[in-house]
């Protein structure tokens, strides 16, 4: 199994907080399946998830608009670590140099948050509790590693369904402003191309920091935009950049969500903007973790018009579509179920 899109909320809180939904989606499947997060402190897992309807919803709030106009000629216008994980371990949830949380049941799954001494501790748990992860990637999860660095690992609970799929929004907090998304992990298991949107809740409109790029619709090429492929528009526009740039899709009030979405907008202060940006980009490519702190001062178009040849006009909703999160996918391995981190 493997990813090749991944949708994460986050909100930056005046309390000194930062609250992250990560919508995990795992197909239908009768075979163990876990996910693994990095995350750079201890976080604390809330027991009530975030369905997957209300993230979609959010999606559709935020997403930007392709008005197409016709025309007799054409022209321009003005887009973790997946495992066979189950579990095991010693009951006081210290084993090797890895310390485990307690469980928390969240709807169809079951997670627990871990710190290690060694990437060697945090591999030889992984191994004792069914995930599976490549040796040639052992390098890429050893920088996850360290003093205060943690990992969420989540499987589906032994109540939820056998087989059935699940996709829900995993909410937890963590102490401080993090605004970084860890791209280098997202490479263990990753497709040949990856699709990342975020959704940044902060007190103004931010993107990406140096070395990566901030792009607006206004920079995509609007041929590309003609032939429907806004996937297609906004990987060129990042690999233009080095691969290393976001697309800035839209800056939103909490207002225009509150009502609908309150399940996300508990997450986020009144004054907040939400920033909505997302990236396509090969695998090969992914190397850098990046940082949303970088103010953006330029105007933020939500819509871009583009001219079809002999089309008929219409509107388009160019997201990346009903994307999940299904971390780092990698190989599947039946074991006996037991409880996770124990």
């Amino acid at each position: 199994m493997t990813t090749n899109a991944q949708r994460i909320f986050m909100s930056v809180r005046d309390s000194g907080t930062t609250d992250i939904v990560a919508q995990i989606t795992v197909p239908e499947t009768t075979a163990d399946y876990g996910v693994l997060i990095p995350v750079p402190d201890e976080p604390t897992l809330d027991s009530e998830p975030v369905s997957a309807a209300d993230m979609n919803l959010l999606d559709v709030l935020t997403a930007p608009v392709i008005t197409s106009e016709a025309h007799d000629s054409g022209g321009s216008g003005c887009g973790c670590i997946g495992t066979g994980a189950t579990a095991g371990g010693d009951d006081d949830g210290t084993k090797r140099g890895v310390t485990v949380s307690s469980e928390e049941t969240i709807g169809p799954v079951v997670a627990v948050s871990l710190t290690g001494e060694s990437g060697d501790a945090v591999r030889a748990w992984l191994v004792d509790n069914g995930f599976s992860l490549p040796q040639t990637d052992a390098p890429t999860l050893d920088r996850y590693v360290g003093a205060g660095k943690y990992f969420i690992a989540i499987r589906r609970s032994d109540q939820a369904l056998d087989g059935g799929p699940t996709s829900i929004g995993i909410h937890y907090s963590l102490t401080g402003d993090h605004r970084m998304l860890s791209l280098g992990f997202t490479r263990i298991g990753a497709a040949a191309t990856l699709a990342i949107t975020l959704y940044l809740a902060a007190p103004q409109t931010v993107g990406p920091s140096e070395p990566f790029k901030a792009l607006t619709l206004s920079d995509l090429d609007a041929t590309t935009l003609r032939r429907s492929d806004y996937p297609r528009a906004v990987q060129s526009a990042v690999a233009a950049r080095a691969s290393k740039a976001f697309v800035l899709e839209s800056a939103t009030p909490r207002s225009n969500i509150a009502s609908s979405i309150p399940s996300l907008a508990r997450l986020i202060d009144p004054n907040a903007t939400l920033t909505r940006a997302t990236t396509v980009v090969a695998r090969e490519q992914i190397n850098d973790d990046v940082v949303f702190a970088t103010p953006f001062t330029g105007a933020v178009p939500s819509q871009r018009q583009v001219s079809l040849s002999l089309a008929a006009p219409g509107v388009r909703y160019a997201g990346m579509g009903s994307l999940g999160l299904l971390l780092l996918a990698g190989a599947l391995r039946r074991r006996s179920r037991s409880a996770l981190g124990r």
